[in-house]
């Protein structure tokens, strides 16, 4: 009778769990870290009453490194250094009190040995090759240097005004691009030389620089990942 308990508590661990966080932190199937103790003091929105009864933690997500706040109840069992994914789809229906402070209710759980088979490290050590990539500019919310990235679609024949007048001597293609083992999407914009190919990994390199009197653009180096040198594999991410 013993060992036919012990595969329901396995089964209780695996089930999602319900959190609140903001609507620019959570992606479909992201896995994330929790880095911090459950903090003093909650970040100011416009209705705290729908945070009542709720701790808040700081996670930073797999690959872009990027910081968000995680909102779960007092009870939760969710630990520092942990790492967790969240749900396919957000709860629903989506509920006015919440989308009035831009919060989203969201569902998590923890990853286990099962989900992947291999440590997760917080940084991936990769090599790039010498050849392809270039120059590029890109919108500040979406510049993670450092983290690789696919892009996924050939040249969309668009550019958006401000990108195209900030090209006094290059032009520049518009190209959809995710971050690599994240549903992270975002527009990318290579000049017209940079070489490029949909389905390859790419990766921005630290030295950037914010143009556009704006302050609009990040105009960035990005060079090709050699995809042999990686040791996570993106599929067991989804």
């Amino acid at each position: 009778m013993g060992a036919q308990e012990a595969p329901a508590e396995n089964d209780d661990d695996e089930q999602f769990r319900e959190a609140i966080t903001t609507g620019e932190v959570y992606f479909s199937g992201a896995v994330f870290q929790v880095v911090s103790p459950p903090l003093e003091d909650a970040p100011v929105v416009d209705n705290p009453d729908v945070l009542q009864n709720h701790s808040v933690r700081v996670i930073e997500h797999f690959n872009t490194n990027e910081e968000g706040y995680l909102f779960v109840p007092q009870d939760a069992q969710i630990e520092e250094g942990e790492q967790y994914v969240f749900d396919d789809r957000l709860s629903s229906p989506i509920e006015d009190e919440l989308a009035i402070s831009g919060l989203v209710r969201v569902q998590y759980r923890p990853l286990t040995g099962e989900d992947l088979p291999f440590e997760l490290e917080t940084e991936e050590d990769f090599e790039i090759l010498d050849e392809g990539g270039g120059e590029a500019a890109v919108r500040p919310d979406n510049f993670f240097s450092s983290a690789p990235f696919e892009i996924t679609s050939g040249p969309q024949g668009w550019v958006p005004q401000d990108i195209e007048q900030s090209g006094l001597f290059t032009g520049y293609n518009t190209v959809h691009a995710e971050y690599f083992g994240t549903n992270n999407q975002f527009l990318f914009f290579p000049q017209e030389g940079a070489e490029t190919e949909e389905g390859e990994l790419y990766v921005m390199r630290d030295e950037s620089e914010i143009f556009d009197p704006a302050g609009n653009l990040v105009a960035a180096e990005f060079n090709v990942v050699d995809e042999e040198t990686l040791t996570i594999d993106d599929e067991s991410l989804r």
